[in-house]
C-alpha cells in the first residue's frame, strides 16, 4: 500500500463512525501516516481466496503473504494440504490432536466426554453451523463474522445435544477460524462430514500432533458480548491495539470508569459510571468538572455467615421473620445445613451477593459465594423467556450514607422460591430486577447531578441478558458508552489510571 493511503480492506467491528466533508480546494500540505506494527488479525478475503484457489501458487500455503491486509508469517512456502488431510482423518477416528497455531498452542478434537471438566470452546466451519447448534441473534452472527473472528458465548440448541450428547456444558463460546491453520483444518474436516471442533489450551494426553509452526506469542482470543445496539470486549487481547498505561497502581472501579471517558473523550461531560466487576468493588461514580469525582452509591456488604444473614432478616420486621420461619419449615434439612456456612472473606460485592442468593435457594452445592454466583449467572443466561419475578433492590440510609440493602434482595428471592418459581426464571429475575433498579437510580442521578452520559464497565457485562437489557433500557434516557478497544475489566483500568488530565 502506498504511504498516506487508508487501507479499507480491514474495517473492524470497533469502527463506530466515519466522517467526510467537502473542501473548496485540495490542501497543499502532505502527510504520511506513521508506519505501525501489524496487529495480529486474521486473514482477509483476498489472501484467503488465494489459499483456497487450487490454481494459485499459494494453494494451502499457510505462510502466504498478502499486500492487502499485511498477513504474512515466516516459514516454508509450500502446499500443506497433505498434512491437513492426515490430521482431519485422525480427528474423525476420535483422536485428540495437539495443534500449534500462529498465536497459541491448543488441543482439538470432536466434542465429547473429554470436554467435561475443562474449559473449551467450539470452532465451527461457518456461521450456518453456529446457527444450527446455538441459540443466536442476528447481531451476534454479524459479530462472529467480523474480521477479528471473536468468541461469543451462546446457549446450545437441542441439535448440539443430540449430536454431542456427552458434552455437559449448556453455555459454550463459539467462533469460526481466525487462523489459516484452523481454517484449512476445518476445510478438510468439512469434506468428511465434520463441521465443529472443540479447542482448549488445557493439556490433554495424546500422541497425535500438527506442529507446523511455533507460535510467535500466546495471545488470548477476544470474547465479545453483543446487543442490538452495542458491542463490548469481555476478555482477550488478540487483534487489539496497544494503549498507553497511565498508572501502575489504580483503584479498579475508578480506572475503568476513566478509561471509557478517555476512549470517548467525555472529559467535558457530567458522566455517571456504573462498575459491575465480578472481582472488584461495584459502585456508581459521578464525574463532573464542578464537583470532581464522587461515589454516588456503593454495592459493598459484609456478612459473617449464612446464619448471620438469617438472623438479620428475622430482625428486620414481622414479614422477615415469617419468611425465614416458612423457609425453615419447608426445607428443614437444607436450612440447617447452610446455616453452618461461615465466610472466610467477609467483604462482599454485588456478584458475591448473588452467590449468597444462589446458596440460600439451593441452586449451588458450594460454600464459595463466587462459585455460587457463577451458577446463578449461567442459569440466568440459559433462560429463554422474556420476564422474571421482581426481586427487591432497596436503598437503606445508614449514618447519613445511602447503601443497597442486601437483605431485601435475599428475602424476596426466598419468597419466590417458596412460591415455586423455577431456577432459571428466578435467577433471571435476580439480574433483570437489578438492571431495572440501576436504570431508576441513573434517572435519579440525572435529576440531582445533571449527568449527560453513562459509562458502564466490569466483567458482569459479559452476561448476555445483563448487557442487552442495559444497552436497550438505559439508552432510553441516557447515552451509554462502553470500552471500544479494551476489555471491560482488566487492562482498561490501567489505561484509565488515576486522573483525567489530558
Amino acid at each position: 500500500m502506498q504511504p498516506g493511503l487508508v487501507d479499507l480492506s480491514r474495517i473492524l467491528f470497533f469502527l463506530h463512525a466515519t466522517e467526510a466533508s467537502i473542501v473548496k480546494e485540495m490542501p497543499k500540505e502532505s502527510y504520511t501516516l506513521p508506519e505501525q506494527e501489524k496487529l495480529p488479525l486474521p486473514f482477509c478475503p483476498k489472501c484467503l481466496s488465494e489459499v483456497m484457489d487450487s490454481e494459485h501458487e499459494n494453494y494451502y500455503n499457510i505462510f502466504t503473504e498478502c499486500e492487502a491486509c499485511g498477513y504474512g508469517m515466516d516459514g516454508e512456502k509450500r502446499n500443506y494440504k497433505n498434512e491437513f488431510e492426515k490430521t482431519s482423518a485422525l480427528i474423525k477416528e476420535g483422536k485428540v490432536v495437539e495443534l500449534n497455531t500462529f498465536y497459541g498452542k491448543y488441543f482439538v478434537g470432536l466434542p465429547g466426554k473429554v470436554c467435561n471438566g475443562i474449559l473449551f470452546d467450539i470452532i465451527a466451519y461457518d456461521l450456518a453451523t453456529i446457527e444450527k447448534y446455538a441459540n443466536i441473534e442476528t447481531y451476534e452472527i454479524t459479530a462472529l463474522g467480523a474480521i477479528e473472528k471473536p468468541l461469543v458465548k451462546l446457549k446450545k440448541k437441542m441439535n448440539f445435544t443430540m449430536d454431542f450428547e456427552e458434552v455437559e456444558a449448556d453455555l459454550i463460546r463459539f467462533k469460526i477460524a481466525d487462523d489459516l491453520i484452523l481454517h484449512l483444518l476445518m476445510e478438510e474436516l468439512h469434506k468428511i462430514g465434520i463441521d465443529v471442533l472443540f479447542v482448549t489450551n488445557k493439556k490433554i494426553e495424546t500422541r497425535e500432533s500438527l506442529l507446523l509452526v511455533e507460535p510467535k506469542e500466546d495471545l488470548e482470543p477476544i470474547e465479545v458480548v453483543v446487543s442490538e445496539n452495542d458491542i463490548a470486549i469481555v476478555k482477550g487481547e488478540k487483534g487489539l491495539p496497544s494503549f498507553p498505561m497511565s498508572a501502575k497502581t489504580v483503584t479498579p472501579s475508578v480506572g475503568s470508569f476513566y478509561s471509557v471517558i478517555k476512549e470517548h473523550q467525555l472529559q467535558d461531560e457530567n458522566i455517571a459510571g456504573i462498575n459491575l466487576s465480578k472481582e472488584h468493588k461495584n459502585n456508581i461514580l459521578v464525574y463532573g468538572k464542578k464537583y470532581g469525582l464522587v461515589e454516588y452509591l456503593s454495592f459493598h456488604f459484609e456478612f459473617d455467615s449464612i446464619q448471620n444473614i438469617f438472623e438479620q432478616i428475622v430482625a428486620t420486621n414481622e414479614t422477615g421473620l415469617k419468611i425465614v420461619q416458612n423457609y425453615k419449615k419447608t426445607y428443614p434439612e437444607y436450612f440447617d445445613q447452610i446455616s453452618k456456612i461461615v465466610f472466610e472473606d467477609r467483604e462482599f460485592n454485588l456478584y458475591k451477593l448473588w452467590g449468597v442468593v444462589a446458596m440460600v435457594l439451593d441452586f449451588a452445592k458450594t460454600d464459595d459465594p463466587v462459585e455460587a454466583a457463577g451458577i446463578l449467572e449461567e442459569s440466568a443466561m440459559s433462560f429463554l423467556g422474556t420476564r422474571g419475578p421482581r426481586i427487591d433492590y432497596k436503598l437503606l440510609s445508614i449514618e447519613g450514607k445511602v447503601h443497597l440493602d442486601p437483605l431485601m434482595t435475599i428475602r424476596t428471592a426466598m419468597s419466590f422460591k417458596l412460591a415455586g418459581i423455577d431456577q432459571l426464571t428466578l435467577c433471571y429475575g435476580v439480574i433483570e430486577s437489578f438492571l431495572e433498579f440501576i436504570a431508576n437510580e441513573l434517572d435519579e442521578v440525572k435529576q440531582s447531578m445533571d449527568i449527560t452520559a453513562v459509562a458502564a464497565t466490569g466483567s458482569l457485562l459479559g452476561n448476555k441478558h445483563l448487557f442487552s437489557k442495559m444497552s436497550k433500557e438505559i439508552v432510553v434516557n441516557h447515552p451509554i458508552y462502553f470500552n471500544n478497544e479494551l476489555p471491560v475489566d482488566g487492562r482498561n483500568m490501567f489505561y484509565g489510571g488515576t486522573s483525567l488530565e489530558r
